[in-house]
C-alpha cells in the first residue's frame, strides 16, 4: 500500500478521468511502471495514468525510460505533464533523442523518495525492459506495481498463450512480477466498443491463466459512453491522446486550423 501522505486532499469519486476507481487507487504502491508490446499504447495510457493522479491531488513524476522506441514516448508530452504541475525526468536535452541506456541520478533519487508517485515509462518490449534491472537495487520491491498494457489488436498479444509469453519474458528480462493487467485495445481512429470489449474478454483469460488482475480498463473518451461501460467490473481510465503522430500534428496547422 501507499503512504497516507496527501490523502486527505483526495475528493473520492469526483474525477471524470477515473471511473470506479476509488478503492484501486487508494491501493496503489508509490512506484508504477509500464510496459506492453509495441504498438500497445503503453506510453499513453502512462501519461493519463500519471494524469490521473495529479487530479487526485497526489504530487507525480514521470521518468521516462523507454530506449527501445523512438515514437509516441512519454518524453514527447513533456509539455503536458508539466503543464499539469507533474515533475518529467528526462535524459539531458543534448542527448534525448539517442537510444543510449542512460539512467540519471535524479531518477534513482525518485525511486528513493516516499514524498510522490512515481510512473515509470519502460520500452515495449524485454529488451526494453531489461533497463529496469540496471536500477533495481534502488527499487523497494514492496514499493512497486508493474502494469503490463495489453492490445488484442497486436499480432504479439492476439491470444492467451501469446500474451503469457510476452509477459514472462518481460518479466524475466526486468526481475519484477506483472501486478497487473491493463485492458488498451484499440485501432486509434478505428476503435469501436466491438474493439474494447474483445480486449476485456482476452484479458479476464490471460488474468485467469497467469493468475494476473486486471488492474483497469483505459478508453479514449470519444469512445467513452457512461451507458457502455460505468458497470464495468473494473475501474475505468477515461483517457486523451497527447501522443500524435507526425501528421497529425501538421494537420492541426492546416487549413481547418486557419480557415485559409
Amino acid at each position: 500500500m501507499f503512504c497516507s501522505y496527501g490523502l486527505n486532499n483526495i475528493s473520492a469519486g469526483t474525477n471524470t478521468r477515473w471511473i470506479n476507481a476509488d478503492r484501486f487507487l487508494l491501493g496503489l504502491r508509490r512506484i508504477n511502471l509500464f510496459v506492453g508490446g509495441y504498438g500497445s499504447g503503453k506510453s499513453e495510457v502512462a501519461i493519463n495514468f500519471a494524469i490521473g493522479l495529479k487530479e487526485w491531488g497526489f504530487k507525480v513524476t514521470v521518468a521516462d525510460l523507454d530506449i527501445v522506441n523512438p515514437y509516441f514516448r512519454s518524453r514527447e508530452a513533456r509539455k503536458v505533464l508539466e503543464g499539469f504541475g507533474i515533475e518529467v525526468l528526462l535524459p539531458p536535452v543534448e542527448i534525448m533523442e539517442s537510444d543510449l541506456p542512460i539512467i540519471q541520478p535524479e531518477i534513482v533519487g525518485a525511486l528513493k523518495n516516499p514524498e510522490k508517485f512515481l510512473v515509470l515509462d519502460l520500452g515495449g518490449d524485454p529488451v526494453g525492459a531489461r533497463v529496469l534491472a540496471s536500477i533495481s537495487p534502488w527499487v523497494p520491491k514492496d514499493e512497486i506495481d508493474s502494469f503490463f498494457v495489453l492490445n488484442s489488436r497486436r499480432p504479439w498479444t492476439r491470444t492467451v498463450e501469446s500474451t503469457k509469453k510476452m509477459i514472462e519474458a518481460i518479466t524475466d528480462s526486468c526481475g519484477f512480477p506483472i501486478t497487473h493487467l491493463i485492458v488498451n485495445s484499440h485501432l486509434i481512429e478505428e476503435t469501436s466498443v466491438a474493439v474494447i470489449e474483445e480486449g476485456i474478454k482476452l484479458a479476464e483469460s490471460v488474468s485467469k491463466v497467469a493468475m494476473i488482475p486486471i488492474g483497469f480498463v483505459a478508453i479514449e473518451s470519444r469512445f467513452f459512453d457512461i451507458t457502455q461501460f460505468a458497470n464495468l467490473p473494473y475501474p475505468v481510465l477515461v483517457m486523451e491522446r497527447y501522443l500524435l503522430k507526425p501528421w497529425e500534428k501538421d494537420s492541426r496547422l492546416g487549413p481547418a486550423r486557419f480557415k485559409i
